[in-house]
Parts: structure tokens; C-alpha cells; sequence
């Protein structure tokens, strides 16, 4: 009995006689040899990724050099050193603070009985679907100059609130948008931790306070430390709320510099020193995740 010669055991025969083509070969299920080479179709893939990524940096590099010794002399004046200071101030005020207000949310949200916690849950995680300036925007209209708040004051007799613009500003503006990293990452902790330990210091006669310090907090420091890293990068990258504030940090600088000042050099300089304190938190956050320490996780 013959077998009909059907259009997929045509298919069958072209791939049996592509693969016994002298020179090209199947190695595995993703490498294939081309005239003694192999080719990593994943490898090629990861050079390409790395090199886009790679390419706004390289620009920054070369249209900084071109400033020369006046680069240099550039990033020593006082002003530059001020936008660092004013950067790195803001980064480490926000991060800590939106641990402080993270920690708290997440054991809210994933150890008690608070009423409605699942709508609590939604809410508190708002901010990170907010951009940052309609927050600042948002603040400014409610405590600002002229302000909802004023407007409710001055038939008491308060002409002028305080000032918002500046540091205060975008440091409150900031830690509200960002604590909702820390919680997320604090509250996944949490929920995977194994409670037979604070059971265990509870029974031994511990407070709850003291529990949290001596037993839960050591089991979170991993994801605290990830929720902070968060905060500090999106600290660093931020732009509109340090916009809309008028504080001098560094993406409100390389702005100025780019299209008020027409500088492209200075603004690549500027750039480059924020990659490179974005590259050291990278670094501290990759030596604390070396540290070892030993967690218990899950039940049983």
C-alpha cells in the first residue's frame, strides 16, 4: 500500500534536507551552526538590549567630553555642588520617610482587622498610578499662595501660609508617591513570613512592640531594603514634582541647563553624575543584598 504524499510530509522533507545542508546545522533548541560558527539567537537578542540601553549613555559621554577642562571646572563651581547636595538631601529625606509610612501600611493592611482593608489597600496604592506633578499640582492648589486653605483662613485673619515651594514641598509631595513601593514590598514580606515565630516571642512573654523589632523586622529587612532602593531611584529620576516645587535638584537643573541655557554640554555633565549615583545606589543595595543572614519564610 502506498502512502499519499501529503503536504506535511513535504514540509517534513524540506526541513530534514535544510538541516543536512553542508555548513548549517541545529545545536540544541536555540543555537544552529553557519560555517563552523554557532550562533545564540538569545545572546544576540541580550547584545542588542544592552546596546540600546548603552546608547543614551554613550551620548551623554561624548557630548560631555566636548566641554573639556571648562566641564571640569564646571562640576567644581559651588552651584554643582549645590544641585548634588539638594539631590542627594531629598533622596535620603523621601526614602526614609516613606519607610516610615510604608512599613506601618503594609502590617496594617496584612496583620490586623482593620475595617474595609481591602479598600484601604486600593486606596494607599493609588499614588503610584498618579504622575508625580499632578500630586504637586494638587498641593499647590490646597496649600499654596491663594490656596483652598488660605482662601478658608482669611476671614480669620491669616493673610499668607507659610511656604511650600522648595525643599518641603517636594519632599512631601515625593513621600506620598513613593511609600507605596515600600509597602508593596514589605507587605509581600509579610504575608510570606512564618507567624510561628512571633507566636513564639509573644509566648515568651515579649510586648508586640518588642516582637516587631526583635523578630519581624529582621525578616524584612531584604524587601524593606528593595522598597527603599525603589524610592531612591524614582527620588532621583523625578521630574515633575521637583518642577512644579522650584527645588534645584538634579533633573530640574538639566532641564534649565538644556533648554534655557542652551548648553548641551553642561546638561550632559549633569546627566552623567546622576548615572553615576544612580550606579552607587545600585552598588550599596547589591553589597546589603550580599550581606548574609539567615530568614525564616513561610509556614511550618
Amino acid at each position: 500500500m502506498q502512502i499519499p504524499y501529503t503536504t506535511s510530509a513535504a514540509n517534513a522533507n524540506k526541513t530534514v534536507k535544510a538541516l543536512s545542508m553542508p555548513g548549517l546545522r541545529a545545536i540544541g533548541s536555540r543555537r544552529w551552526r553557519l560555517s563552523g560558527m554557532h550562533i545564540n539567537w538569545l545572546q544576540i537578542l541580550t547584545v542588542l538590549i544592552v546596546s540600546v540601553v548603552l546608547l543614551p549613555i554613550a551620548y551623554l559621554i561624548i557630548r560631555a567630553a566636548g566641554a573639556g577642562e571648562e566641564g571640569i571646572a564646571y562640576l567644581l563651581k559651588e552651584r554643582t555642588l549645590r544641585i548634588v547636595w539638594n539631590s542627594l538631601t531629598l533622596v535620603l529625606s523621601v526614602t526614609l520617610s516613606a519607610a516610615v509610612i510604608g512599613v506601618p501600611f503594609a502590617w496594617l493592611t496584612s496583620r490586623t482587622n482593620l475595617p474595609f482593608r481591602r479598600m484601604w489597600l486600593i486606596l494607599g496604592l493609588l499614588p503610584m498610578v498618579i504622575p508625580s506633578y499632578l500630586g504637586a499640582v494638587t498641593f499647590i492648589a490646597a496649600f499654596g499662595p491663594k490656596g483652598m486653605l488660605q482662601g478658608l483662613l482669611e476671614p480669620l485673619g491669616v493673610q499668607r501660609l507659610p511656604e511650600i515651594y522648595g525643599f518641603f514641598g517636594a519632599w512631601v509631595v515625593l513621600t506620598l508617591f513613593t511609600y507605596p513601593y515600600v509597602a508593596l514590598t514589605v507587605r509581600a514580606a509579610l504575608l510570606q513570613n512564618d507567624p510561628a515565630l512571633e507566636e513564639a516571642a509573644r509566648s515568651m512573654g515579649l510586648s508586640r512592640w518588642q516582637v516587631f523589632w526583635r523578630v519581624t523586622l529582621p525578616q524584612l529587612r531584604p524587601a524593606l531594603a528593595a522598597g527603599m532602593l525603589l524610592t531612591a531611584l524614582y527620588t532621583l529620576s523625578d521630574f515633575g514634582a521637583v518642577a512644579m516645587m522650584r527645588y534645584n535638584a538634579f533633573t530640574r537643573a538639566i532641564y534649565l541647563q538644556y533648554n534655557s541655557s542652551f548648553n548641551r554640554e553642561r546638561a550632559a555633565l549633569l546627566a552623567l553624575v546622576l548615572v553615576v549615583v544612580t550606579i552607587a545606589l545600585l552598588f550599596l543595595q547589591r553589597k546589603l543584598q550580599n550581606t548574609k543572614h539567615n530568614y525564616r519564610i513561610g509556614t511550618g
